[in-house]
């Protein structure tokens, strides 16, 4: 069997998505390295955020940081060899994690840092910074959508798969843009997420972003990474620092991820979530790849048995 790990990115985080990850005895060296990193327990730090706060840019980054690391170190131990991990915005930063290039404390450290810079960059925004397209749509919708991205200075920030796209940009213009498209394709929906990642006002983070890592102790991942701009492996220290500054500036092109996915001859796929997005477009895209998510299990031992 050929195994895959997906990270998934900046979504899905609810309330009570850290509480049993928070109190597993398993994962008692990844709170204390997330406290470590944030200056205080990090359950009392959950605790404290107010229910749009969850939501920030920062506050969101290292919540579901903490959720990927805590599950991936909860699961670790029952699978078979990983021949492969890819990341979805966030979750590239996790998947070097979850390859062996970072411990949890650097990873949590970056998180921190590449949020920071993130937020510095796109200063001003009051949120709905991203808009997804999704669904089918006339030729002529489709050119009036192209010219409104043109004319509001939009970036595609995401390629998900044929027809389904992020688009990301200052709040106001993805306001405008919403309100101008949406009666052609009602499927348009304007996202609570308050940085244009992976466009080009990101560009002085993603320079930034670079230097950190350059200092950084990252190493080569023990395990080949897809690029998300190209789906390219990465192997090799640079090139993982070049992956990781250059994609917070440029578009994530997922749908080449999922391609590569199957032509690496990939059997199974794990997404550690929160949530089972990547799960399901996999499933969609490829279907002979069997892609599940921890979420999809009441236990998450149960996913030994599902491996076989």
């Amino acid at each position: 069997m050929r195994l895959a790990i997906l990270c998934s990115g900046q979504a899905g985080q609810r309330r009570d998505m850290l509480d049993e990850l928070l109190a597993a005895p398993e994962c008692g060296m990844v709170r204390q390295a997330a406290s470590e990193v944030l200056g205080q327990d990090i359950a009392k730090w959950w605790d404290g955020l107010g229910e749009k706060e969850i939501f920030l840019n920062a506050n969101a980054q290292f919540a579901i940081a903490y959720y990927q690391i805590a599950t991936w170190t909860r699961i670790a131990r029952l699978l078979p060899e990983i021949s492969l991990v890819a990341g979805y915005s966030l979750g590239e930063l996790i998947a070097y994690f979850v390859a062996g290039a970072l411990d949890a404390a650097e990873t949590f450290k970056l998180v921190r840092e590449r949020a920071r810079l993130m937020d510095a960059a796109a200063a001003g925004s009051d949120g709905g910074c991203m808009a997804l397209w999704r669904g089918r749509v006339s030729a002529a919708t489709l050119a009036a959508r192209d010219r409104s991205i043109a004319a509001y200075g939009l970036d595609i920030a995401i390629k998900r798969r044929t027809g389904e796209e992020v688009l990301a940009g200052p709040s106001d213009a993805i306001a405008r843009f919403v309100a101008d498209l949406q009666a052609a394709n009602p499927n348009l929906v304007r996202l609570p997420v308050t940085i244009p990642s992976h466009t080009h006002y990101l560009a002085a983070a993603a320079d930034s972003f670079r230097e950190i890592l350059c200092a950084s102790p990252i190493a080569p991942p023990r395990v080949t990474v897809l690029r998300a701009v190209d789906a390219a492996p990465v192997r090799s220290r640079d090139q993982a620092i070049d992956a990781l500054s250059r994609q917070i500036a440029t578009t994530i092109r997922w749908d080449r991820c999922m391609d590569a996915l199957a032509e690496f001859g990939i059997d199974a796929v794990i997404e550690l979530g929160p949530g089972n997005d990547l799960a399901r477009l996999l499933e969609a895209e490829h279907p002979q790849i069997a892609a599940r998510a921890v979420d999809d299990f009441g236990d998450y031992r149960a996913l030994a048995d599902w491996l076989g």
